[in-house]
C-alpha cells in the first residue's frame, strides 16, 4: 500500500495527465464560477487603513484547499499583493475552514466549499493623490474534487478603490458581506 504521501502525488500527477486534455481544461474554469470584490468604503482618505473583501464562488462538486492546508502535497489557498508605493496590504484573513474526507485521502483535508470571503486589511499611503486606483493581486488555489485534485491555478484578482481629499466625507458600504469576516488588527 502507498503512503498518504505517495498517493498524493499520483493523484496530482494523474490530474495534469488529465488537465493537459480538452475537458480537463473545461472543468478548470467551472471551479470558481465568480469572483466579486467590496469594499467598506465608498472612498478612502490617504493614510487611511480600509477593509476589503474578496467573494468567491465555487462550483457544485468541487472544493478548495483552506488556508493553512494539514497536508504537504496540498497547495493552500493564497491571496497576495504587492506592497505599492500608494497601497499596502497590511493583512489578509482567510476564513475558518471545513474539515471533510475525501476518496484521495486518509485523513481529513481542510477545504472551503460554495461560496468564500477572503478579507484584506490596505494602508493607503499619507501622500496618495485623489483619484481612482487599481490594486492587483493574486489568487492561487488548488481545486479537488472527491477523487482527486487538479494543479495549482492563480487568478488575477482586482480592488477598484477611490481616494479623496480629507474634506470629502466618505461612508460605510457593504456592512451585511463584512460582518462575516472576522478582523483583527
Amino acid at each position: 500500500m502507498l503512503s498518504n504521501k505517495s498517493s498524493a502525488l499520483g493523484v496530482v500527477v494523474l490530474s495534469m495527465a488529465f488537465l493537459g486534455s480538452g475537458s480537463g481544461f473545461r472543468a478548470q474554469q467551472e471551479v470558481i464560477t465568480e469572483t466579486k470584490t467590496f469594499l467598506t468604503r465608498d472612498a478612502v482618505h490617504p493614510g487611511e487603513t480600509f477593509r476589503a473583501a474578496l467573494r468567491l464562488s465555487i462550483g457544485p462538486d468541487w472544493h478548495i484547499n483552506a488556508n493553512p492546508v494539514n497536508d504537504n502535497f496540498l497547495v493552500a489557498t493564497m491571496l497576495e499583493f504587492p506592497e505599492g508605493r500608494n497601497f499596502k496590504p497590511v493583512n489578509i484573513i482567510y476564513p475558518p475552514p471545513l474539515p471533510a474526507r475525501f476518496e484521495f485521502s486518509e485523513v481529513e483535508v481542510l477545504v472551503y466549499a460554495e461560496s468564500v470571503l477572503i478579507g484584506v486589511l490596505f494602508q493607503a499611503g499619507d501622500m496618495v493623490l485623489p483619484g481612482t486606483y487599481k490594486l492587483h493581486g493574486a489568487l492561487t488555489y488548488q481545486a479537488c474534487n472527491d477523487k482527486s485534485c487538479l494543479p495549482p491555478e492563480t487568478l488575477n484578482v482586482e480592488f477598484e478603490v477611490k481616494v479623496v481629499d480629507f474634506e470629502t466625507p466618505t461612508r460605510a458600504v457593504n456592512a451585511e458581506i463584512f460582518s462575516r469576516i472576522r478582523f483583527v488588527n
